[in-house]
C-alpha cells in the first residue's frame, strides 16, 4: 500500500498516462472512468486533474469530461527553439571556458537510446535522449537553465510520444544518429560541428513533424 496521499498517486498515475499516451491529444475520460480504475473516490482523482490543468496537459469541459489537450505545433516548435538556444549557449560555455562535459554519462544515456529504439519504446527513446542532453547543460553549472529545461522537458515528450503513437509507429527511429553525431563532436571537442549537428537536429525534427502530420482528434 502506497504511503502517498491518494491525489498524488492519483496525479502520477494519470501523468504517466498520459506521457506514455494512453491518453491521446483530444480524446476526453471522466472522473468516474478514472475513480473505477485507480479504485479510489472522485475527489482525489477532481483534485488530480486540477494539478494537471495547471501544467496545462488536460481540461475539465462541463457536461462532457476531462479532455486531454493538443500541444500547437507553433508551442512545440517555439520549445524546440528554446531547447536548442539553451544547447548552443552551453557549448559557447563550455569552447570559452573549457568547461568538461560528462561524456560517460552522455555515452549512458545514449546507449539506452540505441537500445530503446530496438525494443520499440517510445517514452524511453526519448526520455533517453532528452536526459543526455541535459547532462550537456550540466557542464555549465547553470540552475536556472536546468530549471528551464525541466519545465518544457516533460510537455515535449507528452506531444512527441503521441504524436509518434498516433501517426507513424513503425517509422525508424532516426533520431538517434543525431545525438550520435553531436556526442562524438563534443568527444572530439570538435565545436563547431557540435553547432552544426545541434541545429540540424532541430530542423530536422520540425520538417518531420509537419512532414507527418499533427495528431487528429479521434
Amino acid at each position: 500500500m502506497s504511503e502517498l496521499p491518494l491525489v498524488e498517486v492519483a496525479y502520477r498515475t494519470i501523468r504517466e498516462k498520459l506521457l506514455n499516451a494512453e491518453f491521446l491529444p483530444g480524446s476526453l475520460f471522466s472522473e468516474n472512468e478514472l475513480a473505477q480504475q485507480l479504485n479510489m473516490s472522485r475527489t482525489p482523482i477532481r483534485d488530480a486533474i486540477r494539478l494537471l490543468e495547471q501544467e496545462g496537459f488536460v481540461e475539465t469541459l462541463t457536461k462532457k469530461g476531462i479532455r486531454v489537450n493538443s500541444i500547437d505545433i507553433n508551442e512545440l516548435f517555439d520549445m524546440f527553439d528554446l531547447l536548442t538556444a539553451l544547447y548552443l549557449f552551453a557549448l559557447q560555455v563550455v569552447e570559452q571556458y573549457d568547461e568538461p562535459v560528462d561524456l560517460q554519462t552522455m555515452e549512458r544515456y545514449l546507449n539506452q537510446m540505441i537500445a530503446a529504439s530496438e525494443r520499440k519504446q517510445f517514452r524511453e527513446y526519448y526520455e533517453s535522449g532528452l536526459s543526455m542532453m541535459r547532462t550537456f547543460l550540466e557542464s555549465i553549472h547553470n540552475e536556472v537553465i536546468l530549471k528551464t529545461f525541466d519545465l518544457y522537458r516533460d510537455k515535449i515528450i507528452f506531444y512527441i510520444v503521441s504524436h509518434r503513437s498516433y501517426n507513424n509507429p513503425s517509422r525508424p527511429y532516426t533520431g538517434k544518429k543525431s545525438h550520435n553525431d553531436i556526442y562524438m563532436h563534443l568527444r572530439e571537442r570538435d565545436y563547431t560541428a557540435a553547432k552544426k549537428a545541434l541545429l540540424d537536429a532541430k530542423w530536422y525534427v520540425r520538417d518531420e513533424i509537419v512532414r507527418t502530420g499533427r495528431i487528429q482528434n479521434p
